[in-house]
Parts: C-alpha cells; structure tokens; sequence
C-alpha cells in the first residue's frame, strides 16, 4: 500500500528571511564592489597605457618576476616558457642571461623576445653569463637579469601587495598620476650620471642622494636585485673603520670566519623624509668591485629588504624619480 505524501508547504518566514538576506547581499555587493576593486587593482596610474604586467616571487628574499620567453626545443620548434628574471638597474644595459649549458662558451648578445600579449612582444638584447649563480640558486628557473636600459624604457610599478610588476609605456597615451600619490608617497629624485673614471664614459644606474648622520655623506644605490641593504664602509668614520679592521684582521689570525657586523641607523633621509625605522639594520659591506671606478662618493644601498615596507614602489623615468608608496 502506498501512502499517500504529506505535500512540503515552505516556511514563509524563512522563505521571505531568505529572500531578504539575497537582496541585502545584492545591495551590499553593489555599493562595496567599486571601492574594494579601486583598492586592489593597480590604479596608482590612470590613463597608463600597461606594456606588460608580470607576477612577482620571493625565494631566499630575493625578487624575481616570471617572464614569458620564446625559445626552440631540439627540433628547431618555438615554444614559450616561464622564466624567473632578476631586476637590477646596476646592470647599464639590457641585462644578462645564463646558457643552458655551462660547459659552452658564448661570447657577443643574443635577443630575446618576451610575447606579453597577442599584439605585443617585447624584445631584450641580453650578455651571456656565469656570474649570476646564487640567483640559480634560489631559482632553478631563473635565466637571468633585465637591466637599467630595459627599466628606463618604461615607467615600473612594483606592487609588492599585488606581487606584480607592471612596465607602463612612456609615449603612448597621457599618463595621469593618481591625486592620492600627493600626499600617499615619497618622492625621491634619482640620478644616473655616474662616471667610470678610467674611460671617463657614463656608468647608467639610479642613485639617490641620502642623509645618514654620523655616515659620510653620498648617494645610496637602489638595489633591487639585493635582498638586504648595506652600508659601505668607506662611510664609516675612521675610528669605526679602525675598530672593524682590528676585529677582522683577528678573526684572519684565528682562522675565524670572517664577520664585518652591522649597524643601527636612527636617521636615513631619502626624499625629504626619514624611513629609518622601516629597516634600521644595516649590514657593513665593502664597496664591491663594480661600484671602485666611479667618480661618486658612495655611502650604500637601498635593496628589497627595505623597499619592502612599503605597498609600493614606482620608477618614474619622465620624471627621473621613485616614488615609496606609504
């Protein structure tokens, strides 16, 4: 014998409680959506017509940017792949990449071309190197540097929120800088006419001049393919300078590793503004080789570990500037 089913009359408050809890949601949706999709979409530019945008990673603290490549497989076949790439404006020209093959010898460049979209593909004029394994590393995908000629080809956001960096074109379309950068960021002018001494030819880079009392005054380098600031130790003071060499030349003597120390910064001025309390440690290194031959009193460097304080940093070419986003 069947039984008859008891027919399912619906809970009408419950019904209409569901019905309001939708639209309220819907109307919610719809006054929020614009201010969170403004907060989270990279609109410290308007009107910026974007050249490529790629996601950005971090393994040992260093910063790598995923880059599609065109490249061939055995078979003469082209094929794209991802690549990890390092920014470093202390490389002068386009940059670096390492042969696949350590073994092999390459001299003169090679271009690459980077498809960033259907209608755009970016090309880089690259020097082959073994120099850049403790990238390699951290990154078995890494394949190598863009350098300074490359970034001043484009205005660059770096948007450590986002983790992505974007390149925006410098001739098409009228940039518009976002009202809120007036008082939102630091606007730190930079330089880039360093001189190698011995050819007296210009070495490209970007300097800011900065204040670090008791430090020697100078210019700091912007260091994005370092993962940790320093300061040199030609901006010491003698009897610090003294003090660091007695200590190094007696870890020599007992065979100790060698350990040059660090130091705490309470003043740090870039742009008119003190951002010492964002990393007041600093590592004491000395001048590396690349920076001996310049015609500029260095004092050290502003690297990721610092840059990282802020949701952004913004490398304005136009205008020869970087800007910190607070």
């Amino acid at each position: 014998m069947i039984k008859p089913q008891r027919s399912v009359v619906p809970n009408k408050r419950k019904y209409f409680g569901m019905i309001d809890l939708i639209l309220f949601t819907l109307v919610l949706s719809l006054v929020f959506t614009p201010s969170l999709h403004a907060q989270t979409k990279s609109s410290y530019l308007k009107n910026g017509v974007v050249i490529a945008r790629f996601p950005m990673h971090f393994t040992n603290g260093y910063m790598f940017i995923t880059v599609p490549v065109i490249d061939t497989d055995v078979y003469g076949k082209p094929l794209t792949l991802h690549r990890s790439f390092i920014l470093d404006p202390a490389a002068s020209n386009d940059g670096s990449y390492m042969p696949d093959d350590s073994l092999v010898n390459v001299t003169g460049t090679r271009i690459f071309y980077f498809p960033v979209s259907t209608q755009r593909t970016l090309t880089a004029d690259l020097v082959p190197t073994l120099a850049k394994g403790i990238y390699k590393r951290s990154d078995t995908s890494f394949y190598g540097v863009l350098g300074y000629a490359f970034i001043r080809k484009y205005i660059t956001i770096i948007n450590f929120l986002e983790r992505t960096v974007t390149f925006y074109s410098t001739t098409e379309g009228e940039a518009e800088w976002d009202k809120r950068l007036d008082t939102g960021a630091i606007f730190v002018p930079y330089l880039d006419d360093a001189i190698l001494n011995h050819c007296n030819c210009p070495f490209p880079t970007i300097w800011f001049e900065a204040s670090a009392p008791p430090l020697k005054e100078g210019r700091v380098h912007l260091s994005l393919a370092e993962r940790q600031s320093v300061i040199f130790k030609q901006a010491l003071e003698p009897k610090t300078q003294k003090y660091i060499d007695d200590i190094k030349m007696k870890d020599s003597l007992a065979g100790k590793k060698e350990n040059i120390g660090g130091i705490t910064l309470e003043t740090f001025e870039l742009g008119g503004n003190n951002i010492a309390n964002r990393s007041p440690h600093r590592l004491i290194a000395d001048l590396p080789p690349i920076f001996r031959n310049l015609n500029i009193f260095i004092t050290g460097t502003v690297a990721v570990d610092i840059l990282r304080h802020f949701p952004a940093v913004i490398i304005d070419p136009t205008r020869s500037r970087v800007m910190l986003v607070k």
